[in-house]
């Protein structure tokens, strides 16, 4: 298994949907998310909490009512285009022992989302890696000029009239 960092959320060329980003060393793995989970992600990223818990906030409150740990996360596997992961948990008893380890199957953004709030190790599996992953070069486009406040302007998409534009009233 290698230890990923989560990069950020980004959005998927064609489809628009947003997908997840893991860094392990030179490769990088794009995994398709929903848009719940994606904010559910960068909340946590961006370390804001909201008025109420969220259900990944829930879950976490949950756990540790029920005296559960998730140790780690694993996205161990790719069938037909659709990621598989799991919580590695344990579960102490009254007196902080372990009672029993834990493997809670769940869908890599759930438990990407949980382990961001909890702080646990995320790893993927090197197959998955190899499969999936991509030359993490890919990325430099999109942060070049970040580190000196600049914008690489390609590719400018027109949002809108600019101030020299004639704005009809």
């Amino acid at each position: 298994m290698l230890e990923v960092k989560v990069l950020g959320i980004t959005q998927l060329q064609g489809s628009g949907f947003p997908a997840v980003l893991l860094r392990h060393e030179d490769r990088v793995l794009f995994i398709s998310i929903g848009l719940p989970e994606a904010s559910a992600i960068q909340l946590a990223l961006l370390g804001e909490k909201t008025p109420r818990p969220m259900t990944h906030d829930l879950i976490c409150n949950l756990l540790a009512g029920l005296r559960a740990k998730v140790e780690s996360v694993a996205v161990y596997k790719l069938e037909e285009q659709t990621f598989f992961a799991y919580l590695n948990m344990e579960q102490l008893d009254e007196n902080g022992a372990l009672e029993q380890g834990l493997r809670i199957d769940a869908r890599p953004s759930d438990a990407i989302a949980i382990a961001l709030r909890v702080d646990c190790p995320i790893y993927v599996s090197a197959a998955v890696m190899e499969e999936a992953g991509h030359d993490a070069s890919l990325l430099r486009p999109l942060f070049e000029g970040e580190e000196e406040g600049e914008e690489s302007g390609e590719d400018d998409e027109d949002f809108g009239p600019d101030e020299e534009d004639d704005i009809p009233e």
